[in-house]
């Protein structure tokens, strides 16, 4: 059972491309590397592995971090999601951030900052000094297992330049929870694992080469035969958040529940008394829309209503029996 108390995405086209809100006007963290000052700007990897045409665009927005953290050094795959060098990815592997920098051409460092983070939702937003292409994006609405996939991924040459890789897979799974982690009970999309080493923030792409998720966890390196992708959604509505006002503040709707049978919307089981559902939601009711973007588990809800605000209202799409009606909510505070 899931207590939502997160407020809502806005609808599916504001996921497209770029981030819209006004940039916050909060000075980066410092954060130290041996950047060279006069390193050539460029974040284009040379590609292996036959790289569709489709998927060139979001090769291009992508770049590898190297953070130097309390717990050794990592290598993490982030993407372009807003101009200026505005770059998404997961946020546990910077846990413990000593320093942080983009690798640049031949293996140079470029410095780098985090702008914000997101515990909840394993989100970072990332600062590099290249003003790298936007990736496309599309979100999971329409994503239903057995549809085609790509995963890219970057690795490293002799000479320390990035290297772009591409395996194809195919969807699993979309909607079920994440069951694990900081990110535990977020949506997720599943994917068949490639069979290559991947890092977190690998960009899954969907057929026409857009970005739908971000990799969070490689369940495959247990033995797993399918690794775990944050939505599109999710990503690029908390970056944004992070972006105009350096955190996500999440409203609450108050209501308690589970996925309904077949994954076809996120059915109410208890509603808390003198909460913004109060009085407009019963038990048995079968949520299935948030500002007319499908929902299909309990885990989706909580990502449609993530990133609105207290006080935002929600149109909830709402099948009592077999009648299907729509119920306006003003989400409240977090409680």
């Amino acid at each position: 059972m899931t207590i939502v108390t997160a407020a809502a995405m806005v609808a599916a086209g504001a996921w497209i491309f770029v981030l819209l809100s006004p940039a916050s006007d909060r000075s980066l963290p410092a954060s130290s590397s041996n950047a060279s000052s006069d390193a050539p700007m460029t974040t284009l990897a040379s590609t292996t592995r036959a790289v569709p045409s489709a998927a060139e665009a979001a090769g291009q927005a992508m770049v590898q971090l190297r953070a130097v953290t309390t717990h050794g050094v990592v290598l993490v795959t982030g993407i372009a999601v807003a101009e200026g060098g505005l770059i998404a990815t997961t946020a546990d592997a910077l846990s413990g951030l000593r320093s942080l920098a983009m690798i640049g051409p031949d293996g140079h460092l470029l410095r780098a900052s985090v702008m914000g983070v997101d515990r909840d939702s394993d989100v970072a937003l990332v600062t590099v000094p290249d003003d790298v292409p936007v990736a496309p994006f599309a979100d999971d609405t329409g994503l239903a297992a057995g549809a085609p996939d790509m995963t890219l991924t970057l690795a490293g040459s002799n000479d320390g330049t990035p290297v772009l890789h591409c395996d194809p897979g195919s969807v699993s799974d979309v909607g079920g929870p994440v069951s694990q982690g900081p990110a535990d009970g977020m949506p997720a999309i599943f994917s068949t694992a490639p069979g290559v080493l991947e890092e977190a923030g690998d960009p899954l792409l969907n057929a026409s080469g857009a970005v739908i998720g971000l990799l969070y966890d490689d369940d495959s390196a247990a033995g797993a035969d399918t690794i775990t992708f944050l939505p599109s959604q999710l990503v690029l509505g908390v970056a944004d958040d992070l972006r105009s006002t350096d955190r996500v503040a999440p409203g609450w709707l108050g209501v308690g529940g589970t996925t309904a049978a077949n994954s076809t919307g996120a059915a109410v089981m208890t509603v808390i008394a003198d909460s913004p559902a109060a009085g407009v939601l019963t038990p048995g009711e079968v949520i299935v829309g948030v500002n007319s973007v499908p929902v299909r588990t309990m885990a989706e809800l909580r990502a449609r209503l993530y990133v609105l605000t207290p006080h935002s209202p929600v149109a909830l799409s709402v099948i009592d029996g077999t009648a299907t009606k729509v119920v306006d909510v003003t989400l409240g505070g977090g409680s």
